[in-house]
């Protein structure tokens, strides 16, 4: 390759990788314009190729779609999986989420009150208020032993970067 070809063809890349961004962009003001005239079924179409590409507030939004049933079937498992992904790149939101479906169960599972402090826990020290409130309340459902063992799992996700929660 010739190095003016070699030029053009770089060139042509930054063009591309430009052009990219700007279409996420403007996919991610279509989305959440639908998602705020509660065109949920579309607005989930539009954040679901961001979140498979590792968009983490794409798979927030898919998550808490998921759990509320918002133009997408309520599924607690979804809701996990996305939620889980967000939280993982370190959304705070996403894991108060976590929190949440383990706390309340939806999906037909019972409560998992160590997984839910654990994941309340990781969201407080990234600094979300309600986590720190949802500590409080859940730590008076627990046992020494449960709380010991959240407090070791919250610990253990942390210390991983986030990479060994759950």
């Amino acid at each position: 390759m010739s190095k003016r070809a070699g030029l053009t063809f770089a060139v042509v890349l930054v063009a591309l990788a430009s052009n990219a961004s700007a279409v996420r962009a403007d996919t991610w003001k279509e989305a959440t314009t639908a998602f705020a005239k509660k065109e949920y079924a579309r607005a989930a179409k539009l954040f679901k190729p961001l979140a498979e590409k590792g968009n983490a507030l794409a798979q927030y939004r898919i998550a808490k779609m998921h759990q509320m049933g918002l133009g997408v079937s309520k599924d607690a498992r979804q809701a996990k999986k996305w939620g889980q992904l967000s939280a993982k790149q370190g959304n705070a939101e996403a894991a108060a989420l976590m929190g949440s479906l383990y706390y309340k169960a939806d999906g037909g599972e019972a409560a998992d009150v160590v997984r839910a402090y654990a994941w309340y826990d990781v969201s407080a020290e990234q600094g979300n208020a309600e986590a720190k409130k949802e500590i409080a309340v859940i730590a008076k459902d627990m046992t020494p032993a449960q709380l010991s063992e959240a407090r070791e799992k919250a610990q253990k996700c942390k210390t991983s970067k986030l990479e060994q929660c759950d």
